[in-house]
């Protein structure tokens, strides 16, 4: 049996810790937006990329992407519209 004497169970008004606060949290690595979507690829492909994105699949399918050029070797990627 477990009995509760209610020490320590009301909450203080002057929390200092947790919750929403400006500025707290990691910084957004991407100025704009990013967007969850499902890709369907090969195992090999999964293993070059995480390998390429140091461990993170999702950054080796960025850095691939933004390092990417045309066959006229123009870059695939066109600037970026927010500069």
């Amino acid at each position: 049996m477990i009995v509760y004497d209610g020490i320590n169970g009301g909450r203080s008004a002057a929390r200092t810790r947790g919750g929403r606060r400006p500025g707290a949290g990691r910084p957004p690595a991407y100025r704009e937006p990013l967007v969850r979507k499902t890709v369907t690829l090969p195992v090999s492909y999964v293993e070059q990329l995480t390998t390429f994105g140091a461990g993170n699949l999702s950054d080796g399918i960025r850095l691939l992407a933004e390092n990417a050029y045309t066959r006229n070797g123009t870059p695939f990627l066109g600037p970026s519209p927010n500069g």
